[in-house]
């Protein structure tokens, strides 16, 4: 029952994030989605909801890490799940320190803490949740999940690799393009990677109901 309730928890900070991450394309219409980061919706008026957003992602995922505790076992699930509350940091980290807009080349300490938390969630984020799943699959109680949890684990690495995959094809399009801007079409790539990450965490949490009934 613990383990269920913990689980319902971690679905809605997750939906959460989604939901409020959708509305600010509303409330913030001029940050375009084809080239702007969802990290610059905290910028300026109702920069609030974004960072409410990040921290809503790591609570989803800290609970989640509670209920894999009970799974985990074998050290590389340790590793993992270890690796996974550095994530949850690096989310509270994204939520306190504020973004410069990508096309703002000053420095600031909260945009270099900010680069760096978002670096650690979006490199490792697929890292840390085979370690998990592999930890997981191991377990005859997630058996009958198998095929789930190794889709989504999947769909974490073609959500990295989409998105990197979409700066260094603007690119090559147009060398002109330049590190950033609205040539480089990052925008939609990173909003789809950052949902992927979130099924996952929705995922493993609805076969943990599941498993429970």
């Amino acid at each position: 029952m613990v383990y269920s309730i913990l689980s319902i928890i971690a679905i809605v900070f997750a939906v959460l994030f989604i939901l409020t991450l959708a509305v600010l394309h509303f409330l913030k219409p001029e940050f375009d989605p084809k080239w702007r980061m969802i990290s610059e919706y905290e910028i300026g008026k109702y920069g609030n909801l974004m960072q409410g957003a990040f921290f809503s992602w790591g609570a989803s995922l800290l609970f989640m890490m509670v209920v894999a505790w009970h799974f985990v076992g074998s050290a590389v699930g340790i590793i993992g799940w270890v690796w996974f509350l550095i994530i949850v940091l690096a989310l509270v980290g994204a939520g306190i320190f504020k973004t410069n807009a990508i096309t703002d080349n000053s420095t600031s300490r909260d945009n270099s803490i900010h680069t760096l938390c978002g670096s650690v969630v979006i490199l490792t984020f697929p890292i840390a949740s085979t370690l998990v799943a592999s930890a997981f699959l191991r377990s005859p109680f997630w058996e009958p999940y198998t095929l789930a949890v190794v889709l989504f684990t999947v769909l974490n690495w073609l959500g990295m690799i989409g998105f990197f995959a979409s700066i260094i094809w603007s690119r090559k399009k147009d060398p002109t393009a330049g590190r950033v801007g609205p040539k480089v079409l990052l925008g939609w790539p990173n909003r789809i990677m950052v949902l992927l990450y979130n099924a996952w965490i929705i995922v493993l949490a609805v076969c943990v109901i599941q498993m429970m009934k």
